[in-house]
């Protein structure tokens, strides 16, 4: 019993304020029912001056109330109540006006603390015309957020009470936002109603005093009734008089509401521009080519239909080294020479505003240039030359991750930028973030198509040609059996031999052939063994010095020392001489520099580049580069497709670089192409080294 009288902390009479709020605003909730529901029946039976409510028990009335009327803030609405005459009684709250505002605080802090033994309420005077309440809770007690609100909502009902002494209360410390306490200041001017209405209440008794006086007969001959009047005059003055200062009051009152709504329609009225001109800004937005670089349009699009003197993206590059200009609005040719050059190293540590916003992917709002400029040394460059008045960085994200920044400012307006700026630029930044993101998926979706269809094709065509070969491969047969049976059978000194011969080779290199059309098909299974790329790559170069012209240089460069790979010998040499080849062909007439670079490249966790995402691990890089007539983006796109080729006919039939790349992807390596119009082509394949021998161990 005693462990339950001490967690009882609250008396019945603290939910008066619910139930007058509900009895007003939501009749529809049954007040029995609700207290049941909360394990409260005795609400209606239990006299208000006992102390019979545990917090537990107010956590789930007000819990369930606010889950019945779906309003979260039904806490501070229900405390305004609990200043009307029917929580306050009805004697209490009409002489409250009167009481002045330091009596009325100590009768409502005498009267909050008679209703609840969690926590400690203190008036302390700061100065004339202020004073503070402090909340302290009791040891081993622990209130709620909502119980604060509700206090919060008792106090603003306590300053309408007070409206003639524009009274206001401030809620500087409160133990639910870190402080030890909850603290109220309560501020007012003087105000003379209260002097007023306690003359007028005394003019008013003097004169139903005189009036019973002068009933008596040794009085009445006495004094002239007329004195009465003076007294009812007076008291009507007064009266008048303080009606008027409270009349005052709220007319005040009323042009501070009517001020608050006209501000709030021009604030609905900005907002509905702000949303038409950003739905407008991601519509025109999302009719941009796929292939087209949004950036620069949505600068423009932003600085003209948000009206900002200047508009500039910066967006990272794919490494998330460096930050650097995109697109821009409203500069001047000179301005636009610095800021297309403007760079922001991601990987130095850095103090400039913009490397700030972009690190903590946080918008900033600035309007103090001077204070910029000693804050931020390092931007001060760059607010020198564009002089701005004001602006906002806002990140641009992509999957929650930014991949850039929007600066929006002024530097003729003079408008200054507030948070309505600052709510349309990260509205914009989201859209950009948005279309950037669809544009991207459109591109991979597009490759993936792209590389769907060309296997396809390479899967089509590798069936027919294994069909071929085989077939192919079953007429050389005979043609090579019959003419061995007949090199053997002739005289050696005959004619003929020397044209059988001659047969013979053909058909070893019609053997070849068939190889190759079956190891394009993948039909043609090799025995992959541990070999070192050197010494195949110097033979093949020594065969091909023989046939190349003599303003052709060819260079070479191989690491010693270098690891195996897992490959066949021959394919080794069939890459170096295909790919040799070619460059050779693409420098014939004016001749040029052949580069053949073997050696070993270590790949971590970062890929090379968004182009070459190789997995970590050891390889072998082989590079073939040569000064060329090199190739343009639509002949890169189609030269792994078979039979796609650009020389002259009876130079080659458009198989020698799809075989390649069935060769790369048959070893589990990777090949890929640079080439610029008129400046040459380089072809870098990446092999993985062979794995380690595992050294036998004797038991």
């Amino acid at each position: 019993m005693e462990t339950e009288n001490k967690n009882q902390l609250y008396s019945n009479k603290i939910l008066d304020a619910y139930v007058v709020l509900i009895r007003e605003k939501y009749p529809d909730i049954d007040i029995e029912d609700l207290m049941d529901e909360t394990g409260i029946g005795n609400y209606s039976k239990t006299g208000h001056d006992a102390v019979t409510l545990s917090q537990a028990q107010l956590n789930r009335f007000h819990e369930h109330l606010c889950m019945r009327v779906d309003n979260m803030k039904i806490a501070r609405q229900a405390g305004r109540y609990a200043v009307t005459p029917q929580c306050l009684g009805m004697i209490r709250s009409r002489l409250l006006p009167f009481a002045g505002i330091r009596r009325a605080c100590g009768v409502m802090v005498k009267y909050a603390g008679g209703l609840t033994r969690s926590a400690r309420y203190a008036v302390r005077s700061i100065r004339k015309n202020k004073i503070e309440i402090v909340v302290t809770p009791h040891e081993g007690v622990k209130e709620e957020p909502f119980q604060c609100e509700i206090r919060q909502g008792y106090f603003q009902g306590l300053a309408d009470v007070f409206l003639h002494n524009e009274l206001t209360v401030s809620h500087p410390e409160c133990m639910f936002n870190g402080g030890k306490v909850c603290r109220y200041e309560f501020s007012w001017r003087n105000s003379a109603f209260p002097l007023i209405a306690r003359l007028s209440w005394i003019a008013g008794a003097a004169a139903i005093l005189m009036f019973i006086v002068f009933l008596f007969p040794p009085f009445a001959d006495m004094f002239n009734r007329l004195w009465l009047v003076f007294p009812v005059l007076l008291f009507l003055g007064l009266g008048w008089a303080g009606q008027r200062v409270k009349s005052n009051a709220f007319l005040r009152s009323l042009q501070g509401i009517h001020t608050a709504r006209e501000e709030v329609f021009h604030q609905v009225e900005v907002n509905a521009e702000n949303s038409k001109a950003i739905a407008e800004i991601g519509q025109a937005l999302g009719l941009e080519d796929p292939d087209a670089c949004i950036f620069d349009r949505a600068a423009n699009i932003v600085g003209k239909k948000l009206r900002y003197d200047r508009v500039m993206i910066m967006i990272t590059n794919d490494e998330k080294t460096i930050l650097s200009y995109r697109g821009g609005y409203g500069f001047t040719a000179v301005e636009n020479i610095y800021i297309t050059e403007y760079r922001i190293c991601l990987e130095d540590s850095s103090e400039g505003v913009l490397y700030e916003a972009y690190r903590q992917n946080k918008t900033m709002l600035v309007n103090d240039m001077a204070w910029l400029k000693r804050k931020f040394s390092q931007s001060r460059e760059l607010a020198d030359r564009i002089k701005p008045r004001s602006f906002i960085i806002c990140p641009i994200e992509v999957d929650g991750a930014p991949i850039g920044i929007l600066i929006a400012g002024n530097t003729v307006t003079h408008r200054k930028l507030d948070k309505s700026d600052t709510h349309r630029a990260m509205a914009v930044a989201q859209q950009i973030g948005c279309v950037y993101r669809r544009q991207k998926c459109e591109k991979q979706q597009g490759e993936f198509k792209r590389q769907i269809v060309q296997l396809q094709k390479m899967e089509a065509l590798g069936v027919l040609a294994g069909g071929i070969a085989h077939d192919f491969n079953n007429i050389l047969s005979p043609i090579i059996g019959y003419t061995d049976l007949c090199l053997a059978m002739g005289p050696e000194d005959d004619k003929m031999l020397e044209y059988l011969h001659r047969v013979k080779i053909a058909s070893g290199r019609a053997q070849d052939l068939v190889a190759q059309i079956l190891a394009f098909s993948r039909q043609g299974e090799k025995e992959y063994i541990r070999c070192h790329p050197g010494p195949i790559i110097k033979e093949s170069l020594k065969l091909l010095r023989a046939s190349v012209p003599q303003n052709i240089k060819i260079e070479m460069f191989i690491s010693p020392d270098l690891p195996p790979v897992m490959a066949d010998p021959t394919q080794i040499h069939q890459l170096i001489m295909n790919l040799c080849t070619n460059a050779h062909h693409a420098m014939l007439g004016e001749g040029g520099l052949l580069t053949v670079r073997l050696d070993e490249l270590q790949v971590n966790d970062s890929p090379l580049e968004e182009t070459r995402r190789l997995l970590p691990g050891s390889y072998v890089h082989l590079q073939v580069a040569d000064t060329g007539h090199g190739m343009s983006r639509a002949v890169m796109d189609n030269i792994f497709e078979p039979y796609f080729t650009t020389k002259t006919k009876g130079r080659g039939a458009g198989m020698g670089l799809p075989i390649i790349k069935g060769i790369v992807a048959r070893l589990k390596g990777h090949i890929f192409v640079d080439s610029t119009v008129g400046e040459g082509s380089c072809f870098d394949i990446y092999l993985p080294q062979a794995p380690e021998k595992k050294s036998k161990q004797r038991g």
